[in-house]
């Protein structure tokens, strides 16, 4: 055979490594001595991946030993061992077109040595990636892994076929770390669609162009089972992709998928998006928290979470079932309208948590305390009753949502600067645990709750206790208020809507006391002081009230 010299330099992107032979299904495929030593043996499928793994750079060949490859003696006298290289890859590359589930490319080099060697050759031949649900889906995994390295540095596409919506996104998910060269993806079977990436103009630097995550929670009504109510235009989410075009920067991506249930881990690879947002469709659905802490595992870089639940409990939860969600990154954290927000705080680790939002978590019947929580022993701190005995409406959801906040403040010690609370309620000794903590929260709003006075009155000034000798006593300074200091010392705005169990005289004398204070420590240098402070549809706190505040608060009081 003729071979044409300096094959590499006309063909610039091609790959200039070799592989030895390896064991596949038992036997041993191909031969050389430039290649890897060990093979690698996977008989789960019937043509089987003979390298699922980047081989070391020390297996690579010089491009010297690539350009006088040539085919095995016996197959010299071929016709198709005539053929050059390049026509050779051409052929490749169109067998590798078609979808198939057979990995082309990998049965190709299956037949010679030669033809392995070509094939390794090109990145050409591998830019395209079928992946099909019925395959194991760590075999999938390994080929869009296996398919991305080898097409490196030329762009690629991928082809996904599934029976069910639940299965795109373990799917897709090893391909969201390398989505800077992804041009195209098309999804056929129970779902229809084509997204064409080159046709905007995405900031290709970034390794993962998803901006966010939609996942909407549908339950049975997911599986299909009514061809009316899922056809097409019925559904919640007609699209997966979606973009939004802003003025002033780059085109935002983000994906929408309507499933039965959220992924199982073992399905999944891990994520790079920053945004996710979980919401359950109806009360059909329960909320799995052990499910949804161990897909949250799945997404390590997140930043914002959203998760919107229904006001009824979910299973029980045994010990030994829920493991912590380790999100290093998460910044913002919203929970709505769920039970679960125990059981959520309780096992979420966000050391850089800055904004946390709970919203309508209040409910006026029972719930039940979780095994996993009764079978604790020594009973977490706090989980006594309230020694106020204030009244509440809802006092089985104050218990919860005091004992999650508890939990994620004391594990993960994050930087909270914003708290939102918006019929959501807790306890009296919660509260005070609470702003004896959070030294850093800058903005507080509560809305809806049963506070009594006694919570508004922790606002104002107190005197601290100083420990000597084993006994507490008060510690008198030079200046008299050099021994006060106030809870929650960098709040700056401060909002409280609808609160009906607070008085007007509790939340003048409380605010004044603080603003006095905190405006003078301000003036030495010493603290922050209030910016605004909204009192807002609270039946206690009367027009003279507001007057009252005013003169020491002035135009930093809103009331309406």
């Amino acid at each position: 055979m003729s071979r044409t010299p300096g094959i590499l330099s006309r063909w610039g992107k091609e790959r200039d490594y070799l592989e030895d032979g390896r064991e596949c299904g038992g036997r041993v495929v191909g031969g050389g001595s430039g290649g890897l030593s060990s093979g690698l043996r996977i008989g789960l499928v019937p043509a089987p991946l003979y390298a699922l793994a980047p081989p070391p750079a020390s297996s690579w060949a010089t491009t010297s030993t690539i350009t006088t490859m040539s085919p095995a003696r016996s197959f010299r006298n071929s016709a198709i061992s005539r053929l050059p290289p390049e026509l050779l890859i051409e052929i490749f590359v169109s067998c590798s077109d078609d979808p198939s589930d057979e990995l082309t490319p990998v049965v190709l080099g299956q037949v010679c040595r030669y033809w392995k060697e070509i094939t390794y050759l090109s990145p050409r031949i591998w830019q395209h990636i079928y992946l099909y649900e019925h395959h194991l889906m760590s075999i999938s995994h390994e080929q869009a892994l296996w398919w991305m390295y080898k097409s490196t540095p030329l762009p690629f596409d991928v082809r996904v076929q599934v029976q069910t919506t639940d299965m795109i996104l373990p799917l897709l998910s090893p391909l969201l770390s390398h989505m800077s060269r992804l041009q195209k993806c098309i999804i056929t079977g129970a779902h229809q669609e084509e997204f064409d990436l080159t046709k905007y103009d995405f900031d290709r630097t970034r390794s993962c162009l998803v901006d966010e995550l939609n996942v909407l929670v549908r339950g049975v009504s997911a599986l299909g089972l009514n061809a009316e109510s899922d056809s097409p235009d019925d559904r919640p989410y007609p699209t997966i992709f979606r973009v939004d075009d802003p003025s002033d920067g780059p085109p935002e991506l983000s994906m929408h998928l309507s499933v039965y249930a959220l992924p199982l881990m073992a399905v999944m690879k891990p994520i790079p998006i920053r945004s996710l947002c979980i919401t359950e469709f109806s009360l059909d659905v329960t909320t799995d928290v052990v499910r949804m802490l161990n897909f949250l595992n799945c997404t390590p870089w997140l930043e914002t979470l959203h998760f919107t639940g229904w006001p009824q409990e979910g299973e029980p939860i045994h010990p030994g079932h829920l493991r912590i969600a380790c999100l290093p990154r998460l910044r913002v954290l919203l929970l709505r309208s769920t039970c679960s927000v125990r059981a959520i705080l309780e096992h979420i680790d966000a050391p850089a948590l800055e904004e946390l939002y709970l919203e309508h978590t209040n409910v006026d019947f029972e719930l039940r305390t979780d095994p996993y929580v009764a079978e604790q022993f020594p009973p977490e701190e706090g989980e006594s009753d309230d020694e106020a005995h204030d009244f509440s409406q809802s006092p089985w959801s104050d218990h919860a949502t005091g004992m999650g906040l508890r939990a994620l403040l004391k594990r993960s010690r994050p930087p909270l600067q914003v708290l939102h609370m918006d019929y959501a309620d807790m306890r009296t000794k919660d509260f005070r645990w609470c702003f004896e903590r959070l030294e850093r929260l800058r903005e507080f709003r509560i809305v809806g709750s049963d506070m009594s006075d006694r919570v508004v009155g922790m606002l104002a000034p107190y005197r601290r206790r100083w420990l000597a000798f084993g006994l507490a006593h008060l510690k008198e300074a030079d200046d008299p208020r050099g021994s006060w200091a106030v809870r929650l010392p960098s709040l700056t705005k401060l909002a409280i809507w609808h609160c009906q169990r607070v008085t007007g005289e509790a939340l003048v004398q409380a605010l004044q006391e603080r603003v006095r204070f905190t405006d003078w420590a301000a003036e030495e240098g010493r603290g922050d002081t209030m910016e605004s402070v909204a009192i807002v549809g609270c039946s206690e706190f009367l027009i003279e009230h507001g007057q009252e505040l005013s003169q020491t608060l002035g135009d930093r009081l809103n009331i309406t």
